[in-house]
This record gives structure tokens, sequence and C-alpha cells, in this order.
């Protein structure tokens, strides 16, 4: 049986009354990222998902179904195509990502550097942005070579259903870019849910270990780990995370 984000469906499963209690669970998983199991009696009573039962005691009339989501595969955007980006994208294509990576620079996002890319998208950082389709199974990224750059960026995405959002800098560059867009009028909310500093809080320098922290913390929030970001979420100020390990900006 297949359920859809618009409540159709193909196929049924026993009685009208488990069919649609199959239904309203099935909106619990979806847009989920793990698939999970449920105990039904065979008149549609959910028993929840655990075995009440100990090991071979059979109980009559219930099924437990399995429910699976079939998701996209997850998208990293990477704006930005200088140092950072380079061991990002191969990172993130380990893990199965389908990585977009964006500059202005034709001779910094070539396949020789990227070889790893899906797709390689040469032009101004807002009209690329602008060009894609961001869902909610999109990471993006912002580790351009100035501020100017991430904020025009950041302008356009902060409202959107993007997963993650993350931008690179030290914590004076961050508080320069949010300053300007609170000035611009970006609502303050939307600001609060950007990672900046970006990454895990894992003391790193080299750029390697920064595009590690940063794919880290993508993992982290994909999968609703527990781990430390350098960044904090933001309310009536900036109000970012005091480290001892500032990310330092994109060249």
């Amino acid at each position: 049986m297949a359920v859809f984000p618009d409540g159709t469906s193909e196929g049924r499963v026993g009685s009208d009354r488990l069919t649609r209690a199959i239904l309203d669970v099935s909106q619990r998983f979806l847009g989920a990222e793990e698939p999970g199991q449920v105990r039904f009696t065979v008149d549609g009573a959910e028993l929840g998902n655990r075995r009440r039962m100990r090991d071979r005691e059979v109980v009559p009339d219930t099924v437990e179904l399995l429910f699976e989501p079939c998701l996209p595969p997850p998208r990293l955007v990477i704006v930005g195509a200088g140092h950072i980006a380079v061991p990002l994208c191969a990172l993130g294509a380990v893990l199965d990502y389908e990585v977009t990576v964006i500059d202005d620079r034709a001779r910094f996002a070539t396949r020789e550097r990227f070889p790893a890319a899906h797709a390689l998208l040469v032009d101004d950082f807002s009209r690329a942005i602008e060009s894609l389709e961001i869902t909610p199974w999109t990471y993006l990224v912002l580790v351009t070579r100035g501020h100017e750059h991430d904020e025009a960026t950041l302008q356009r995405v902060a409202g959107s259903s993007a997963r993650y959002i993350g931008m690179i800098g030290s914590k004076r560059r961050v508080l320069v870019v949010f300053d300007r867009l609170k000035r611009a009028g970006v609502d303050e909310t939307l600001l609060s849910k950007v990672y900046a500093p970006i990454g895990l809080d894992l003391g790193g320098r080299a750029p390697t270990e920064i595009a590690l922290a940063i794919m880290a913390e993508i993992v982290n929030v994909r999968r609703r780990g527990g781990a430390k970001s350098l960044a904090r979420f933001i309310h009536s100020e900036v109000g970012l995370a005091d480290s001892g390990a500032d990310v330092a900006d994109e060249a």
C-alpha cells in the first residue's frame, strides 16, 4: 500500500477500518527519515509500536505493519567554491548527498576540483540560488569569499524550506551580516534558524577539519542528534555561543 503526501493512496490492507487507520498513522511517517513498525487489531485499533507479548506468544487478530518513507536523496548545496568547499563536496558525496556547487568564478567551479559534484553552477550567487528548487531535503552551506555574497544569498534563502542553512565566518563577520540583514527587514526569527558560525565544535582549523565539522553538523541536524554546534539560536539579538574556535573566513 502506498500513501502520498496529499493524503491519497494506492492499494489497501485488510478491512476498510484497518485501511483508514493505516492512512491516519502514515501521516506520522511522511517526511520522516526513519521507518517504523506499528501494530493494529484487524478492525483498525492501534496497539502501538512495541510488541506487547512474550517471545513466541501469539496474539490473535492483530497485524504488525512496517511504515517506510520513500524520500528524495538529501541535497547539499555549497555556495562558494573555495578551499573548504572541495573537501566538503567530497564528504557530502561519500555520505550519499546529491551535491551542487555554486560560484561566480568559472576557474573555481570546475569538474577537476569537484569530481564528485552532481552539478556545478557558474553564475551570480543570487541568480544561481534562485534557479534552484529548495525543499525540506535541502542543506545549504554558505562558504563564499566575502560577507557581501553571504548577505545577498542569505537574504534569499532565510525564509526557504531548507532543512539546514549554515554560514561560515568568524563571530565578527556573522554579526555584521546579521545586523545588515535585520536592518534590511529580514525577520529575526528566520535568522535564528541559521547555523553561524557554522559547524560542530570540533576545534578544527584546517580546511578539511572545518569541512568535517560542517558535514557533522548537517548529519546532526538531519538525524536529530545532540552534538554541540558552534552556533546558538538568535532571539532579541544575535546570540552566538562563546567559543575559542571561531571558524576562519573562506578565501
